[in-house]
């Protein structure tokens, strides 16, 4: 029988790691958390972390699991005594997750850094989306004209055709302009940020500071609101 995972749901709190470095957490599971820092970790890394739930301090020994290099680290804890769980297991089963989409869906993730494309991916296909990745915005339009997509998720910064020459095609296209694009880009500059709302992108995300739950999140809003 298959194991089923731990429900995660979105944290966002402040998190101390070792004593001295203050840490973003922007996720948590009974299991663990995901902490956006640009400090330097190795792998497999054992922290001690503090964190409040409900008002009720938690300190509990974490290993690391995985790192995205200048975003962030998936943590997972270690003997979490029973009582800290409980609080845990009860923030959690009370925080309000957007419903899940049961239909499958299909996405187009536009991003010309493998390694982040890989990690959105994994957590987009884990929540039950069809993904196509694109590479560069060539590879973009060439998916766009020839498959059926529900969402676009665009990194402004890549090759050959730019995202906001992607925005400009998908907009004057009849069949692509209805698709709602979410910009996911490695900075916030205002320009960009008007320029792209202006060619019609209905949400702009940092990767800095979002981590693949919270994309995967964000994804479901936007398709809901479509429906």
């Amino acid at each position: 029988m298959k194991k089923r995972k731990k429900r995660r749901v979105l944290f966002e709190k402040d998190v101390i790691i070792n004593g001295i470095i203050t840490a973003y957490a922007l996720d948590i599971s009974e299991d663990g958390m995901y902490i956006h820092t640009t400090a330097n970790f190795v792998r497999d890394a054992m922290l001690d972390l503090d964190f409040d739930v409900d008002n009720k301090h938690i300190k509990v020994k974490a290993t690391i699991q995985h790192i995205q290099p200048g975003i962030g680290l998936g943590v997972k804890f270690i003997n979490m005594p029973p009582e800290d769980r409980l609080v845990l297991k009860e923030f959690i089963s009370r925080s309000s997750d957007v419903g899940e989409i049961r239909v499958s869906q299909n996405v187009l993730l536009v991003d010309g850094n493998a390694q982040s494309r890989s990690i959105y991916k994994n957590r987009l296909l884990q929540d039950g989306f069809t993904v196509t990745e694109a590479a560069d915005g060539q590879e973009a339009f060439r998916a766009l004209q020839h498959s059926k997509f529900d969402l676009v998720i665009l990194d402004l910064r890549i090759e050959k055709i730019d995202g906001f020459k992607i925005l400009q095609l998908m907009r004057v296209n009849p069949d692509l302009k209805r698709i709602p694009v979410m910009v996911l880009s490695s900075g916030v500059v205002p320009e960009d940020v008007e320029k792209a709302v202006a060619l019609g992108a209905r949400d702009y995300l940092v990767k800095t500071t979002t981590t693949p739950i919270k994309l995967s999140e964000k994804v479901k809003e936007i398709l809901q609101e479509k429906r």
